[in-house]
């Protein structure tokens, strides 16, 4: 899968270290004297100068055949204008933006083309390595720092959601249903896609959540109207 990530502070470089090994990775830093010692711890790896707010520049970056972007730059406007180019001028499928001031976090939407807003860094190296199916990593890391969890559902054949829309089942308050697969591929939740058997739900939400998105996913309630 082809990552691109904007931003080499301490975000982007563990990312790039985190999802580099199974993934085709490219990470775009403005600061040139950041590319600089970012070059030399990584040799190897595809480290660009330039500013991911200039289409132009995202464009050479590669950002028209990335699966997944991630705006992960100190700056929180920079991670808006990032996810809202990535998304709405080049259908990017999957966009994670970190979060740097709380007090922002109610901007980073559908509206901006954001998929996944989260921090910190482990949140988002955890989500997006779900992307690519490794196994039981987010059962391994379910993320039970900074009062944030992950959670994995699978739809069974007699599960009552079959059938249904995504947009009819009311997840509980601050639960985000972040992707969905099926047969492999990555399904971006919209409320008009239709559950199907075998759908693997993945959700972020607080741990005071948790267990109420539990018992919601067992018994195939419809949870908050």
């Amino acid at each position: 899968m082809k990552v691109l990530l904007v931003g080499g502070g301490k975000t982007g470089s563990f990312l790039l270290g985190a999802l580099s090994k199974n993934n085709e990775v490219v990470l775009l830093e403005k600061d040139a004297s950041r590319v600089g010692l970012l070059r030399e711890r990584w040799p190897q790896k595809d480290i660009r100068h330039g500013d991911g707010c200039e289409p132009s520049v995202l464009e050479d970056a590669g950002v028209k055949d990335a699966d997944v972007v991630v705006a992960a730059t100190g700056d929180d406007e920079d991670n808006l204008v990032i996810s809202y180019l990535s998304k709405y001028e080049y259908g990017v499928p999957m966009v994670f933006a970190k979060v740097n001031n709380p007090r922002n976090e109610w901007l980073f939407n559908r509206n901006w083309g954001v998929d996944v807003a989260v921090d910190p860094a482990g949140i988002l190296a955890s989500l997006v390595e779900e992307e690519v199916g490794l196994g039981d990593l987010v059962t391994l890391l379910k993320l039970q720092r900074e009062n944030v969890a992950v959670e994995e559902f699978t739809l069974e054949e007699d599960h009552p959601w079959i059938g249904r829309r995504f947009g009819e089942v009311r997840w509980p308050e601050q639960v985000v249903l972040a992707v969905a697969f099926r047969e492999n591929a990555l399904l971006i939740p919209r409320a008009e896609e239709v559950f199907q058997k075998g759908d693997r739900l993945l959700f972020v939400c607080p741990l005071n959540r948790q267990e109420e998105l539990r018992k919601l996913l067992r018994i195939g309630g419809r949870g908050r109207d």
